[in-house]
């Protein structure tokens, strides 16, 4: 077997499918802590791009359907999320459970908590 280059590196963005801008800009900004960062006037659907340490986070105002994809309509760890480095686990979960929001833990033996933004989209919090 030869050795291939590596195809990609880190990771540029992620993005959310979100039922309301505001509300998903309200989560992402002032419970998250992301930087909101200027998204080109060209993109013709409603949405912004916001800074999470070194990726982004591109969030996108538009119905859920099968083509854009829905959100797992409960927690669940296995479905597919995005993980966001922490560095107080803790501190975050209590954060999240004091603005309202509904946190599970992981498997007892993984530090990780999850949470859902207001549109459902499936949240990891972890200090890995």
């Amino acid at each position: 077997m030869f050795d291939m280059p590596a195809l990609v590196g880190s990771v540029h963005h992620v993005s959310f499918r979100v039922d309301n801008l505001e509300e998903a800009l309200s989560f992402y900004q002032d419970v998250l802590g992301c930087r909101r960062i200027p998204r080109p006037d060209a993109i013709s659907v409603p949405g912004a791009w916001l800074q999470a340490g070194d990726t982004q986070v591109h969030i996108i105002e538009t119905p859920a359907d099968d083509s854009t994809g829905t959100p797992p309509t409960r927690i669940n760890p296995v479905a597919c999320h995005v993980a966001f480095r922490t560095s107080n686990l803790d501190g975050a979960e209590a954060a999240l459970r004091e603005r309202g929001f509904r946190v599970e833990r992981g498997p007892s033996e993984v530090a990780q908590i999850f949470v859902r933004d207001p549109s459902g989209n499936l949240i990891e919090l972890s200090p890995y």
